[in-house]
């Protein structure tokens, strides 16, 4: 879903079968970021599945745009039952999402229809079911329209990602830690991530518990004989805990993780303000491998105006100690259509952050979540969204001229120009952990403040569990957080 640039809140009535409600009311609210029903302009949809295809028909009252489609393509072998039921579904939203956007002017994404956080999944279980890429083009192109370009996108990212899938889902895992702590909290964040300004008196009673959570869990899944292959630190800003705190943070992932001996080792520390020579080198001598420095932009002003408190000389600065200390990998995120920013903005970004010679970059195209400071005041805000695919071509170009190839991607609602966030790197600097996350194909356990444990079965269905994004509750409920993890992820695993 894009950020709306159709404002004012509209309403219309549905007349259509009770069953096709849900569908149609869903991709109306993609569309709107004000939309009611029960009154207002009719949109009539007809739907019929007959033996010669799919029949679908959307009216809009008031609009001489009428889209009509019969889908003879979904009567091939290849499809079965549960295809054409989701076919029905994928036709309404294709002629819905049509007519609206020509009716209210709405630019069409050039991801079609294709919806969601992780588009790559569906070609991934395309390619499951021994479907060729032709095949796959021309379903993203027909049922979904997604544009060409990322239609290459995704395949070439999708193609890469199959060499790191492993045969068992569940043995190596991966581990996540959440430090839901920050120094200040960027106005266009929605994670949880609480100010030590604000909430730095909670930091101790979290520490206690997230020491129990990690050698609890970490005793059990050594008793169980399940190896790990990655261990991400995220938050918030993991860097914000200094001395013995983080010493003894590290210690216990070594003890009871084998940190220092996974096949990837990364910690976030993404303001780079945090970042000092005492604690690079406590992550050297304690094995982490990856660090995520993240400038987001490197013009000061923009740092100034959403809610950074370093500057492009802190991000130089930290480079160049992450560097003398050895460490090998480093990732950086930059944000394309900041408040304020135009192109000329976003490559000045780009050329500074290139001199540093970062391993992995992560371009994220701004999202406007509600749960932000800036989602609250969308209209108010001087974000430069004509320019946005602009800049995203930009990024690309300047991705493989460094030799940097896409190997992730994920979306967001209410994104610049409706597009994704996209991670690329040099072959070899891939983040097995991004990449395991994102596509769901193995079990990672999720520990500390809003860690989400994502159980994986072979049939690549998930059981989800996520802990208390408040640091007080969190501590306040740790003993039964860990009873109710460790039961369920013994249940999991004995299966």
């Amino acid at each position: 879903m894009p950020i709306p640039q159709y404002q004012k809140p509209v309403k219309f009535q549905i007349e259509a079968p009770r069953a096709l409600h849900p569908i149609i009311k869903g991709t109306l609210t993609t569309l709107f970021r004000s939309v009611e029903f029960d009154s207002g302009r009719r949109i009539s949809i007809i739907s019929h599945d007959l033996a010669q295809g799919i029949f679908t028909a959307v009216k809009l009252e008031g609009s001489d745009y009428v889209w009509k489609y019969l889908d003879q393509e979904i009567n091939s072998l290849c499809y079965n039952r549960n295809d054409r039921e989701k076919r029905v579904k994928e036709r309404i939203r294709l002629g819905i999402t049509r007519v609206i956007c020509l009716e209210y002017q709405i630019p069409f994404s050039p991801w079609g229809i294709l919806v969601g956080v992780r588009p790559t999944k569906l070609v991934h279980r395309l390619i499951d079911r021994s479907f060729s890429l032709e095949q796959i083009k021309h379903i993203l192109s027909d049922v979904y329209h997604v544009s060409p370009a990322r239609q290459k996108l995704l395949i070439d990212v999708v193609l890469k990602q199959r060499d790191f899938f492993l045969s068992d889902v569940n043995n190596p895992i991966s581990i996540y830690v959440g430090i839901p702590f920050c120094p200040t909290r960027c106005d266009y964040c929605s994670f949880a991530a609480y100010p030590l300004k604000t909430h730095g008196h909670l930091l101790p009673q979290f520490l206690q518990a997230l020491k129990k959570e990690l050698i609890s869990l970490g005793k059990m899944l050594q008793e169980l004989e399940v190896k790990v292959q990655s261990v991400y630190i995220g938050g918030g800003t993991p860097t914000t805990i200094r001395g013995e705190d983080l010493a003894l943070l590290l210690m216990i992932l070594n003890k009871y993780f084998s940190a220092n001996e996974c096949q990837e080792y990364t910690i976030e520390a993404g303001r780079p303000e945090t970042i000092t020579a005492d604690i690079l080198r406590m992550f050297k001598d304690n094995g982490v491998q990856r660090i995520c420095i993240n400038p987001q932009t490197m013009n000061d002003h923009t740092l100034r105006l959403i809610g950074r408190a370093h500057t492009a000389h802190h991000i130089r600065e930290a480079f160049a100690l992450t560097r003398k200390a050895g460490i090998p990998i480093i990732n950086s995120d930059l944000i394309l259509g900041l408040p304020g920013e135009d192109v000329n903005d976003f490559e000045y970004s780009l050329v500074e952050l290139a001199k540093l010679r970062p391993d992995n970059i992560t371009i994220h195209s701004l999202a406007l979540k509600r749960a932000s400071i800036f989602g609250q005041t969308p209209s108010e805000l001087d974000i430069q969204q004509h320019q946005g695919k602009k800049m995203a071509l930009l990024a690309k170009n300047y991705m493989e001229e460094l030799g940097f190839e896409p190997y992730y991607l994920y979306r967001q609602r209410y994104t610049l120009g409706d597009l994704e966030n996209i991670g690329y790197g040099r072959r070899g600097t891939e983040s097995i952990y991004n990449i395991q996350m994102m596509e769901e194909r193995q079990t990672i356990i999720g520990i500390g403040g809003g860690a989400m444990t994502k159980l994986v079965n072979n049939d690549l269905s998930l059981v989800r569990q996520a802990n208390p994004k408040c640091p007080a509750t969190y501590s306040n409920q740790i003993e039964q957080i860990i009873a109710a993890k460790k039961y369920q992820i013994r249940q999991h695993l004995s299966v």
